[in-house]
Order: structure tokens, then sequence, then C-alpha cells
């Protein structure tokens, strides 16, 4: 049934949030149902908010990248990372896509599309399974809601710690030669859990630089992190014109997943729904993965087995790197936090992205918890190494 077949129906999916879920749940419904009617709710003026989301060789399936591969605004052939005693390349693409490009990509595909719209400056203030009430009072309704509204919205963080952050876009006095991200950089002061730079090369001159914490408190100083950001930039080899924007994020690690979708009242989605990875923050790869399945069925038969399967496989994911969670904040603090993290990088570049993509195998479980790993006494005394002409 589609809204034209219904007048009480204002569309076939009401999407509440326009963050990067919901944006890549409407572009995968405009490429695979393009006669399906879509609404999407935000709250702001524009969608996407403030972020730049990254994401890795295996994080967008081969399936989905007629649809998504427009997302990509930035792509490298791998990324670095430096330690206190040893250095890692890791091969395989990396990406990134910032708020403003998912917007204005949105907005091309919605500009086509007389059947999907997007009201912005729409604060919604309850959602059940086929209604959205608006706080002006008006009750939209629809065959599906997807609630996406982001952390602030998501369930108890149950145990574990935060990955938290302040990020800076700078523009540089003098350009710079870097062809690929610094994914973490650990040769700072470590403070407040474990502490890492993260470094994006938007262009010669401009560059994403963030001060990083894997901590057990949500606390964050951003002043005196920018602050520090910019103090620092030398040792990494910049030199700092002007900041451009800012970037704030405290995003739970939990020790105890909080992925328990259920049937009943608005499908739950993005981060307020366990569609994250518990163990990097990372989002990109849950959440374009349940897009690939709400366009891949009827609207009626979103819960059917397809679901079952795909619910399952994210929940085994989901208990296995909070379980890593659970290890990393109840028992590696300081120093050990460290180590722990550079013991991780000795498993093999497909691994590493099994593990960020939420794919990893049986196998790649028991490499990452015993085959030469943190946990063990002959881990501990490893070190992850790389020959110097594998470092970018």
């Amino acid at each position: 049934m589609t809204a034209s077949a219904n007048a009480a129906i204002d569309a076939d999916y009401l999407l509440v949030g326009g963050g990067l879920q919901n944006a890549l749940i409407l572009l995968a419904l405009a490429a695979r149902q393009p006669q399906a009617s879509v609404l999407l709710c935000e709250r702001d003026a524009a969608l996407g908010g403030n972020h730049i989301w990254s994401f890795q060789a295996l994080d967008m399936p081969e399936s989905a990248r007629p649809w998504a591969e427009q997302l990509v605004e930035y792509s490298w052939p791998g990324y670095q990372l430096y330690f206190a005693e040893s250095a890692r390349w890791v091969e395989g693409a990396y990406r990134a896509c910032s708020s403003e490009h998912l917007d204005r990509v949105v907005q091309q595909v919605v500009a086509t599309r007389p059947n999907i719209r997007i009201l912005t400056n729409t604060t919604v203030t309850h959602c059940d399974a086929t209604s959205v009430t608006l706080a002006d009072g008006r009750v939209l309704r629809g065959q599906l809601v997807i609630d996406a509204r982001g952390p602030e919205h998501s369930a108890q963080r149950r145990g574990g710690g935060y990955q938290k952050f302040v990020g800076l876009e700078c523009q540089l006095r003098q350009p710079v030669n870097m062809n690929a991200p610094i994914l973490m950089d650990t040769r700072c002061a470590q403070r407040d859990g474990f502490r890492f730079h993260y470094v994006l090369p938007f262009a010669a001159d401009r560059v994403l630089i963030e001060d990083t914490y894997f901590s057990n408190t949500p606390d964050l100083n951003v002043d005196a992190l920018a602050a520090g950001i910019v103090a620092e930039a030398g040792r990494l080899g910049f030199d700092v014109e002007k900041v451009l924007r800012t970037e704030v994020g405290v995003l739970p690690m939990p020790a105890l997943s909080t992925f328990h979708p259920r049937k009943t009242g608005a499908l739950i989605a993005g981060y307020a729904g366990g569609w994250f990875n518990p163990g990097t923050g990372y989002s990109f790869a849950a959440a374009v993965r349940l897009a690939e399945h709400i366009s891949n069925v009827p609207v009626a038969e979103v819960y059917g087995d397809q679901w079952k399967k795909l619910v399952r496989h994210q929940r085994i994911q989901a208990h296995f790197l909070a379980f890593l969670n659970l290890m990393m904040f109840g028992f590696f603090h300081d120093s050990k936090r460290a180590k722990l993290m550079e013991r991780f990088y000795l498993v093999a570049d497909v691994v590493v992205h099994r593990f960020f993509a939420m794919e990893s195998t049986l196998v790649d479980m028991w490499r990452i918890m015993w085959v030469g790993a943190p946990w063990t006494p002959k881990g501990w005394a490893k070190r992850a190494t790389a020959p110097t002409d594998q470092l970018r």
C-alpha cells in the first residue's frame, strides 16, 4: 500500500532525525524503491549536524555501492598508526564524508523525487509504530516510523566507557605532503585513559586534527583541548593559520551491548538503537546494513526473515565488541590501555577491517583474543612493527 492508495497515510516511511542513519535509509529507498513515499523530519535547518564520518574498506558492502558511493567525499589508500615504540600501516580504502556533503547529496536526490520530502526546523515530540507527533501538534502517519535521533536518545550506557574527542579543521600556513590519514598517533602525553591524535588530510593546506580519548568518564573541556590541539600541531608537522570548524563528540563504548531491537513501536535506528560499533564508536557499517535491509524488502516485511538474520548477526558482533570494552575499561588503565591498543594492531589488515565493519569471523575473534593478543602474557611481550618503507 502506498501513500497515494490511502489518504490517511502521509508517507510509506516516516524518518525522524536527519543524521547519517536516516540519510542512508533515504538514499537506499530512493534507489531501490523509487515509488515509495518518504518523509524525513529534522529539527535543524540542514541535515547531518556538524560531523565528519569516516569508514573503512569493508564498511560499505559491495551491494550498497550503487547508491552509497555518492557519499564518499574523501578517499585514501590506507592509514598510519604511531605508537610509543612502534608503527603500523594498514592497507585498504579509508573514506570520509562531511555533514555538508551528506546534506548536499541528499538534497540533490530529493530535488528529483516528488515522492520524497524533507521537513527541516521540525521538532518531533513523540513516535510510535505508525505515527509521529510534532511540536506544533500535527500528527503524521506512515506505514513504518524509523526514529534515529542520535546518541542523546540512546538507552542506558551499561558500563564501559566513552570515546570522546575535540576536532579542529585547520587551515595551514604551509602545505604539507600527507597522502593518508593518521588513525592513531599515541606519541602524546597520555592522560584520562588512552589518548591519541587522529588526523585527516583534506587538502595540502587543510587538515582535521582530533584529540581523542578512550576514557571511563564523559567529561570534556572543549576550550582547553582545542587550545592544546593548536599548541601541539607543530609536533605533528602542522603550522596552523586558523581554525575553520570545531567538532565535539562523546560516544558510548558500552561493556554490555545496547543492541536490543524491538518489534513494537517505532523502529529505533542509529546510535539510539545500538546500530553502531561498540568497540570503535564508528556507525557507518551498521547504519548502511540497516539501510540495505529496509530498502530491499517491502515495508510490510521489514520484520520478516531477513530482519531476523540481520539482527542475529549484529547481536553477535555487538556482544563480542562490548566484551572487549568490558576488558579494556575494567582491567586496563593508564599506560596499560595504550599498550593494549598497540598489541591489537598485531593482527592482519583484513582482520582489522572486519573488526571495524562488524564482520569478525569466529577465527578473527580467536585471533584478537588469543593469538599474540594483549590479554595473554605472550601477547603482552609482543610489539606491533612495520618496515620503514611501509610507513606513509
